[in-house]
């Protein structure tokens, strides 16, 4: 062959390859970047739709008990239900195949033989379950996503357990029930023979499980608790800031979230669509750890009682808002904390911050409890030094200062101890002047040392407890004497409570505390333990002075209004003002305030009460703050404190008793007193006492008197509005205690709707009527 010969076959072959490559391989080159540049986004989120993957499985989280043994927060699986009611493709059977091409066939997920016949019945079922909707509104949306082909209808969302077993019987979501064929030859029922199995959902149904966090007491104690707080990150134009929804927990589920959390598991899931994921199976590739329990110390009945005394008195006196704080003396353990805010007159007040943990604020007169002790435990002076009320000019250190006046109500040349009681500015400012005002850090330095201007710590989030500030420049007059009865410092109410606390327990000052143990079911993990912060914030002799003021101030001062009770209260008042240095102020603005401990002689419970800006005549702390204080000690004492007394025995005197009430609260009521009676029956939701022959107190159920009125004399207002409003009453009352008379005299006609008002008092313990084993015959013995 001649070599031109050969050029042209190699030529024609170059040819050959060149034209294959442009009809082949450059097109196929073109589709790849095509795919991967301009359909690439497309093909990638397609990918991602159909994805396998493991994905994280939330742990349930832990419960939060109070320390009476309530339900504080707590999770609950609710669960959101949807239907595919698409079609599902997949590859024929090689026998229904028509042509080779015919491989796939398009199968829908709820046939139309099931779904048009019963989406009537379906739209009614869910419409008397959910409420929300009516059938017809149900039937339309299930129609309109039957058309569309919706692969992910919403039926419901956040649906309890219990609603969601209901759910699974509902015509068109529920599996068909398998069947069996009658063997040949039975006799019995020729109908199918139901195989008995549990109802469940068709494939159709998806069930996305979620946890969410309630609070059973709802707003009680909200900010002490805690509650799940959203966060969203946004994109900006730039598509830097990468979006992603968080949440977090404040107050005790905040802090305590690492045991509360608990461990995620990881199960295999497949994507539905962007947002709906579904196991691929029942079984998890690491099984999710629930989190551990925690025992609160709030006990939701103080705190019941503080948050209502609180409330009544904000609402009596118009106030901006207020706080009180409840501690156990000797543990720290804080019972009970309310903090409410005025919103507005339609809303009214509700807990929006935690102010008592958070509010710095100037104490005003509670302050002088501790320029005292400073004065008293530096050997200054003792309660015996006269000092003058009224008003009094100090000169000034520096001559070409100002001369600075403190005005106050005169009571002429008093002790420093009746200074305190009446809560006299310049009786507290003249000691602290004459000794220390030519050494005024030595005066700073010594509230350091009995106050220490720090963190308590606390555990509980609150979003960044404030270190407490103390006026550093004490050059100016004004800051040193103002320092001496409660301004040129900020404080919380928390702080100062735990100061309070300090001189009820015997001068060691303890870190409150909100959580008094961790638990893993009924396993103890972790005991947390009373802290101390500082063994004596004075000595021996200072402290039984301090409390002898502090007593002093409810029996002859300006707390005096505390002073008629059986177990006796110590503490100060206090009354600051808020915009004392905004000029031409026409409207002063002032915060009350009352601190203190109860009993006086062994104290189980401090207690602090700041109410802020109330509107009305009163101002003072003694007048708004000390009243609360005093309804909630009452209250303590009346129903939870055990104080230590003689009780004689059953020889003496007979064992307490009640006439008649709720069955459960009587129950109760004695169980905590340890006293055991004969209830005969647990149906009744009312009973009444009778004596048997053996001198036994009996409980039986109390039958209401029918269109009569009933004697309510000696029955506690819970039980006698309970009974009365059941029976139609329209009831009213005033007064404190148990009834003592009623404005319709017992055994009358009545109708339904009639005004009965009940007069509350102190009553003697009433004879209960003698067994005659009849029941109604207890109401005409009484």
């Amino acid at each position: 062959m001649s070599e031109g010969n050969k050029n042209n076959i190699v030529l024609r072959l170059a040819a050959v390859y060149i034209f294959l490559l442009l009809v082949f391989v450059i097109p196929i080159i073109y589709k790849i970047v095509e795919i991967q540049v301009k359909e690439g986004d497309e093909w990638r989120e397609k990918a991602k739709e159909n994805s396998i993957t493991n994905r994280k499985v939330q742990a349930q989280r832990g419960t939060i008990f109070s320390s009476d043994g309530k339900i504080l927060a707590t999770s609950l699986p609710v669960y959101d239900v949807y239907i595919d009611l698409g079609t599902h493709v997949q590859k024929k059977p090689k026998k229904k195949r028509k042509s080779e091409s015919d491989t796939l066939e398009y199968i829908p997920m709820v046939p139309d033989s099931i779904f048009m016949p019963n989406v009537e019945k379906l739209s009614q079922k869910l419409s008397e379950m959910f409420m929300d909707k009516t059938p017809e509104e149900y039937n339309s949306y299930l129609m309109a996503e039957w058309d569309k082909g919706n692969r992910n209808t919403l039926i419901h969302r956040n649906i309890s357990f219990t609603q969601l077993e209901k759910m699974k019987t509902f015509p068109i979501l529920c599996r068909p029930i398998k069947v069996e064929k009658p063997k040949d030859g039975d006799t019995t029922d020729k109908k199918n023979i139901e195989k008995k199995e549990k109802p469940r959902f068709r494939r159709a149904v998806i069930v996305r499980e979620r946890n969410i966090r309630i609070n059973p007491h709802k707003n009680l104690a909200r900010h002490t608790i805690g509650f799940e707080i959203k966060h969203t990150v946004k994109v900006d134009k730039d598509g830097k800031i990468t979006t992603k929804d968080s949440s977090s927990f404040n107050g005790l589920d905040g802090f305590y979230n690492s045991y509360l959390c608990g461990q995620q598991g990881e199960r295999l899931e497949r994507r539905l669509n962007k947002d709906i994921w579904i196991p691929v199976n029942d079984t998890d590739q690491k099984r999710a750890i629930n989190g551990q329990d925690i025992v609160a110390t709030i006990d939701t009945r103080l705190q019941d009682l503080a948050e209502s005394s609180l409330r009544r008195c904000l609402i009596e006196n118009d106030a901006d808002y207020g706080c009180v704080v409840l501690m156990e003396v000797e543990t720290g353990y804080v019972r009970a904390i309310s903090n409410l805010t005025l919103i507005d007159s339609a809303r009214g007040y509700k807990e929006i911050r935690n102010i008592a943990c958070t509010d710095l604020y100037e104490p005003g007169s509670t302050y002088k409890t501790i320029t005292a002790m400073v004065l008293i435990d530096n050997n200054k002076c003792d309660t015996s030094y006269i000092v003058p009320t009224g008003v009094k000019k100090f000169n000034p250190k520096n001559k070409d200062s100002e001369i600075h006046d403190v005005k106050d109500f005169s009571y002429g040349n008093i002790s420093m101890k009746r200074s305190f009681e009446v809560s006299s500015n310049v009786g507290t400012c003249q000691p602290v002047w004459e000794f220390y005002n030519n050494n005024r850090n030595e005066f700073v330095n010594g509230i350091k040392r009995i106050l220490p201007y720090q963190r308590l710590n606390l555990d509980l989030d609150v979003g960044g407890e404030p270190t407490p500030k103390i006026e550093t420049d004490m050059n100016p007059d004004r800051n040193f004497l103002n320092l001496a009865y409660g301004y040129s410092s900020n404080i919380t109410a928390m702080q100062l409570l735990t100061f309070y606390n300090a001189i009820a327990n015997n001068g060691t000052m303890v870190k409150p505390l909100f959580c008094s143990e961790i638990k893993e079911g009924d396993k103890t993990i972790k005991k947390i333990e009373p802290e101390v912060i500082k063994e004596e914030i004075c000595s021996n002799r200072t402290l039984k002075i301090i409390q002898s003021m502090l007593e002093g101030v409810v029996e002859n001062g300006s707390g005096r209004r505390l002073s008629k009770t059986p177990y006796g209260i110590a503490g100060k008042t206090g009354t600051s003002q808020i915009n004392y240095m905004q000029k031409g102020n026409d409207h002063m603005t002032y915060r009350a305030s009352f601190a203190g401990y109860f009993p006086t002689d062994n104290p189980k419970y401090s207690c602090i009460v700041v109410i802020t800006n109330p509107k009305k005549n009163k101002q003072h702390g003694g007048e708004i703050a000390a009243p609360v204080f005093k309804d909630l000690a009452d209250r303590v004492c009346g129903t939870i404190l055990e104080l230590e007394m003689d009780i004689p025995s059953n020889n003496d005197k007979q064992k307490p008793f009640i006439t008649k009430g709720y069955k459960k609260e009587i129950k109760e009521s004695f169980e905590i007193l340890g006293i055991n009676n004969i209830y005969e029956d647990d149906k009744s939701a009312f009973i009444a006492g009778a004596i048997d022959t053996n001198d036994n107190v009996v409980y039986r159920k109390y039958n209401l008197p029918r269109g009569v009125v009933p004697n309510c004399k000696g029955m506690t207002i819970k039980d006698a509005l309970y009974m009365l409003e059941k029976m139609g009453f329209r009831v009213s009352f005033d007064g404190r205690g148990k009834v003592i008379s009623q404005s319709l005299n017992a055994g009358t006609p009545y109708k339904k709707g009639s005004r009965l008002h009940l007069k509350l008092g102190i009553t003697t313990q009433q004879e209960l009527p003698h067994d005659e084993k009849q029941n109604n015959q207890m109401e005409v013995k009484e």
